[in-house]
């Protein structure tokens, strides 16, 4: 994460990131529901993890549940050559609880590990899907080095999660290939004639809010000579557009 420090008599028009990325249709993406062995959970959640430049290969991710009765989603199906069809049983994990602190929501640990790109030969690693009762989260070593990870919003209550619904399925870009975008986070409200930390996410929109990947603040060197450049664009009190450029070299 990098931070922003504003400082002017600036009357702020901060529009939104259009949740669009660059390259990738998402209103193309397929939302058939893939076919899949039975599912017992009352209501599966799914998620697409969407690979290649235009987002042409889209692995779906799917909860369940080992049992009805169970009272977390304990079964992945990760449709690992992006067919639509997740009824191998190589694309079905089993989940681990880990123990948490007293009072700790329950969460479920699914270890994907190695993880071959479809339609490549090129292998991410260490990656692992968590679901917890109000969000899902995801991590991997792009090309077995750098963390690519998500799923996140601007504040904390709007993490992302799996949707009840193929059709309403959240995406997701992981990776490194698309041209980073920045995400505000926890910035709160900026004020005209003020300083204002500006904290940003770096890395890859998905298609709504809560969709957003991140790389970690590792990415780039600690050797004063790597940092991100943002251009913050505006309007002043007369109504004009203006631009100004920071160079974000604080980390959160």
């Amino acid at each position: 994460m990098a931070r922003l420090l504003a400082n002017g008599c600036l009357a702020f028009c901060c529009a939104a990131l259009a949740w669009a990325g660059e390259g990738i249709d998402f209103a193309k993406v397929p939302r058939e529901a893939p076919k899949t062995p039975p599912l017992i959970a009352n209501q599966p959640l799914y998620g697409i993890f969407l690979f290649g430049q235009r987002g042409e290969k889209a692995v779906w991710a799917i909860l369940d549940k080992s049992t009805k009765a169970s009272p977390v989603y304990d079964l992945l199906y990760l449709d690992l050559d992006a067919n639509g069809d997740l009824t191998r049983g190589e694309e079905r994990f089993r989940g681990a609880q880990p123990s948490g602190s007293p009072g700790e929501p329950p969460h479920v640990r699914f270890e994907i590990g190695r993880f071959v790109e479809p339609g490549t030969q090129r292998v991410h690693t260490e990656f692992v899907i968590t679901w917890r009762p109000t969000r899902v989260s995801y991590q991997m070593k792009w090309l077995g080095g750098q963390l690519t990870m998500g799923c996140y919003g601007t504040e904390p209550d709007t993490y992302g999660n799996f949707s009840s619904s193929p059709q309403t399925a959240p995406i997701f870009v992981p990776g490194h290939d698309q041209p980073f975008r920045f995400q505000h986070w926890m910035s709160g409200t900026l004020k005209r004639d003020e300083q204002n930390d500006f904290k940003v996410f770096v890395g890859n929109l998905g298609d709504r809010p809560g969709s957003f990947s991140c790389v970690d603040d590792t990415f780039l060197p600690r050797d004063g000579n790597h940092y991100v450049v943002a251009t913050l664009l505006y309007k002043d009190r007369q109504g004009q557009r203006r631009e100004a450029r920071y160079d974000l070299r604080q980390r959160c």
